[in-house]
């Protein structure tokens, strides 16, 4: 063998064996999970009651228990955490818009335009805020993001023939699934809305631009219909605002460094806390004596066996956890609704699903001690509904006004990075100024979003195996999308068709199912496993 060959060999040689090490590091740690028998599931007096486990506590698993419980199942939710709704949930802006945020050609210009930004004697905007972050040795060193970033590539600049027919139905569902919420939320009968803080104030997003001094004027009723432009698609009823009535409207916009000139005022919209949401939802899930759920928290699942069903397909079979192995039983359903996690969890099933983290930023100041600490603030002067531009949410749920903001690549890290925080900081008290104290004080909190690289909801059965179910995404919108997502897993757990689910729901729901997108890949599932040491 000659020298060059010899050394290329060598240097293969090198990452192999340390994979490998690795490798036998995971299995070795997954030869020492507690073997304790775990019976989460309690004695029925109906034999033939459904049995579901759903794997992840936050507003998705928690609300998807709620719907599959309501319809007379038996419900076990595993949480990793002490609490529900403690990591995304609890970072949510809250916005419950009938709209939806697109992944296309511009998206994708945005997200590499921020990361990489250019120079402005290269037509770069010479802006200093960076909303999209990436974290290179935690990324670019992972095979998981390399592969996420080529689809969530190839879709943006290059998307099939009918992911805008998809993005229309993924539309009607977000529309049928807010709907929904907004049912829970005006029952003057129950509390929820009270409890969450909900905000029926609308929402409005601003801009720094120079007034243009001829504008098209438009009929009311045209008005009415259009869309907002920074929702992407939406049926929201959206009005433009500017001059007096900007300030006559959200008088708190008066306030900023840099007050906004104009703004899209989505004024039927609502919003809410999703934590809250999520733990009085949880609440009333164990405590209510005619819904029967468990929640297990502090159980993690940490390995997955499978068997080959009846039909030749493999079926979850037990679920290997930090406290024991749950015996998973023929009839017992699984829905992994685990956020940014669920690429975790279907990893250790060996597949692939394209779900990566999008980490965000968020703070969280009390509008009453803003009030008693600063007399010259009058209620006014506060936030009063969600103001947004294209960096920074501000919303008002309650007592809570909730900052949120940056979109960072890093792994599944939930610690806020020094210099991010600061910048995000730094904007805030760009829009607040006269909450400098507070902000500065606030703790900077950070969850997961769940970026689906097209954009689009994982929602249904995944064919490859029997019982396995999955709902996650897109993005920041799966809070508002739950009460929706968990009722179609109800209806394809009770063995409902697409054509019958269309039929009732007024949705193609084939456009957000996980075939051809969820896929079996059980050697790249290792490969990732390796990376991330799970």
């Amino acid at each position: 063998m000659s020298r060059p060959l010899a050394v290329a060999v060598g240097s293969l040689g090198v990452p192999a064996s340390f994979a490998a090490y690795r490798y036998a590091r995971v299995m070795e740690r997954q030869g020492k999970l507690p073997t304790t028998n775990l019976a989460f599931f309690s004695e029925s007096e109906d034999q033939h009651k459904q049995r579901v486990l759903v794997i992840g506590g936050g507003v998705v698993g928690v609300t998807c228990a709620y719907k599959l419980a309501k319809s007379g199942k038996q419900v076990v939710v595993l949480e990793p955490r002490s609490a529900p709704g403690k990591e995304c949930s609890a970072c949510a802006a809250g916005g419950m818009q009938k709209s939806n945020p697109v992944v296309d050609r511009g998206t994708w210009m945005a997200v590499l335009q921020s990361m990489f930004p250019l120079p402005t004697w290269l037509g770069g905007s010479g802006e200093t805020y960076r909303f999209f972050h990436l974290h290179y040795s935690q990324t670019l060193s992972d095979p998981f993001f390399l592969r996420w970033l080529y689809t969530f590539t190839h879709t943006s600049i290059f998307p099939d023939d009918d992911q805008q027919d998809k993005r229309v139905e993924q539309l009607k569902f977000t529309k049928y699934a807010v709907d929904d919420l907004l049912k829970m939320m005006r029952d003057q009968r129950d509390n929820m809305a009270k409890v969450s803080g909900y905000n029926t104030r609308g929402s409005v997003n601003v801009s720094y631009d120079p007034p243009i001094d001829v504008v098209k004027e438009k009929k009311p009723e045209e008005e009415e219909k259009s869309g907002s432009p920074a929702s992407g698609m939406s049926y929201e009823p959206c009005r433009k605002l500017s001059g007096p009535e900007l300030f006559e409207v959200e008088p708190s916009l008066s306030l900023m460094t840099v007050p906004p000139t104009s703004a899209n005022y989505e004024h039927a919209s609502g919003s809410a806390n999703s934590e809250r949401f999520t733990q009085e939802l949880a609440k009333r899930c164990v405590q209510d004596e005619k819904l029967d759920v468990a929640i297990e928290y502090n159980t993690c699942v940490k390995g997955v066996s499978t068997i080959i069903s009846d039909k030749g397909k493999p079926q979850i079979s037990h679920l290997h956890t930090n406290r024991g192995v749950i015996e998973v039983q023929k009839d017992v359903k699984v829905v992994v609704a685990a956020g940014a996690w669920t690429s975790h969890v279907l990893a250790l099933m060996d597949l692939y699903a394209p779900v990566y983290p999008l980490k965000g930023y968020a703070m969280t100041v009390s509008a009453k001690e803003a009030l008693q600490s600063n007399p010259n603030l009058k209620a006014e002067d506060l936030p009063s509904r969600i103001v947004s531009d294209k960096y920074l949410y501000t919303s008002r749920l309650g007592d809570d006004i909730r900052i949120t903001s940056i979109g960072e690549f890093s792994g599944w890290n939930t610690s806020p990075d020094p210099d991010v925080d600061k910048e995000f900081r730094r904007e805030s008290l760009s829009r607040m100024p006269h909450l400098t104290d507070l902000i500065n004080k606030a703790k900077t909190y950070c969850g997961h979003r769940p970026y689906i690289s097209d954009g689009l909801l994982l929602l249904g059965q995944i064919p490859s195996h029997e019982n396995l179910f999955v709902s996650v995404g897109p993005g920041s919108n799966g809070w508002k999308l739950a009460m929706g997502s968990g009722d179609i897993i109800d209806r394809l757990v009770d063995g409902q068709t697409e054509e019958k689910i269309e039929q009732d729901c007024g949705f193609n729901i084939k456009a957000l199912a996980p075939a051809g997108r969820v896929l079996p890949a059980p050697f790249f599932s290792k490969l990732c496993r390796i990376r991330w040491d799970i």
